[in-house]
């Protein structure tokens, strides 16, 4: 469909949990075109996930992408999921604490706590229920979205103090 605004602080939309979908309609199929678009179209820095509040709507459904590395080409390519009305069911004790980033949070970061793995349960965007288990870098980005959409941002969850964009660069340079 389409590339859209990625909304940044201060914006109410961003902190309001967000509405359940109901019915799987053009319009949230529209909207699950929409954060492809947009999610695919980021790259400075790189989106690993976009939740419907981030573009403006407010519907309980991101898009999340799980890396994997090609192992023929050794290239990294991603499985983008649309995840509908997602619910973590359950989760690990472990914890760990890693670098994030937010598009709408933009040149902050800073070291966050999420569960090592996780189960969700979700509808896609032909309406079946789905269930994932997802781990490291995967679960981390799940539970990210799933914050956006109850209106809880990164930043509030950050240990420690936050960094810019250009400091986070030199730690990996």
């Amino acid at each position: 469909m389409a590339v859209k605004p990625i909304i940044t602080i201060p914006n109410k939309l961003l902190e309001d949990p967000t509405e359940k979908v109901g019915k799987i309609t053009d319009y949230i199929k529209d909207i699950a075109e929409d954060l492809l678009d947009t999610v695919l179209k980021a790259d400075d820095p790189e989106g690993a996930g976009l939740s419907a509040n981030q573009i403006g709507v407010n519907k309980r459904m991101c898009v999340v992408r799980n890396f994997y590395e090609d192992p023929k080409l050794g290239n990294v390519n991603s499985e983008d999921i649309i995840l509908i009305n997602p619910k973590v069911i359950s989760h690990s004790n472990d914890t760990e604490i890693d670098w994030e980033g937010c598009l709408s949070v933009p040149d902050v970061y800073g070291k966050v706590p999420r569960f090592k793995k996780i189960k969700i349960k979700a509808k896609d965007i032909n309406g079946d229920t789905i269930r994932l288990t997802a781990s490291g870098y995967f679960a981390r980005v799940i539970q990210h979205e799933l914050d956006h959409l109850d209106g809880i941002l990164f930043a509030e969850r950050v240990e420690g103090k936050t960094i810019t964009e250009s400091e986070f660069n030199s730690l990996f340079a």
